[in-house]
């Protein structure tokens, strides 16, 4: 009988529904979030591809020294993306040559532990990575 009339109580029917919703929200919340700072990140690594390349297309000595210092910068300024690498992928060099360089980093998962409960989400950090062309230009 006294659940009977915990049931007819507007307030307590409004606390069950609060308990309830309230853990979905967090959620839909937190993948909200963690999808900006994974789309952030991909910019951060795509543009700091892009520096690093007009960077290294420009000089006249030792482009790829350039271009990975200048887009190792920019990545670490961008602060959200963890464990930067850059590589060299065409060293560039003559005038007309290509040079080609790629950023790579990770952006941490919120969702990581409950991998085991929903097989379908991603374990680890999601891993970013960009990259650019430029010729070399020469003069």
């Amino acid at each position: 009988m006294k659940l009977f009339k915990f049931l007819r109580n507007r307030s307590a029917i409004e606390t069950v529904e609060a308990a309830i919703v309230m853990p979905i929200a967090i959620l839909v919340m937190l993948a909200t979030i963690n999808l900006g700072l994974v789309v952030f990140g991909q910019q951060a690594v795509q543009s700091a591809a892009r520096h690093g390349a007009r960077m290294g297309s420009v000089a006249q000595v030792c482009p790829a020294c350039y271009a990975v210092r200048e887009a190792r910068g920019a990545i670490e300024n961008a602060g959200i993306v963890q464990n930067p690498g850059v590589a060299i992928l065409s060293a560039g060099g003559g005038a007309g040559s290509i040079l080609k360089i790629r950023v790579t980093g990770e952006v941490p998962n919120f969702f990581g532990g409950l991998s085991a409960l929903f097989p379908g989400l991603p374990s680890g950090p999601f891993r970013l990575n960009g990259e650019a062309t430029f010729r070399q230009e020469g003069w």
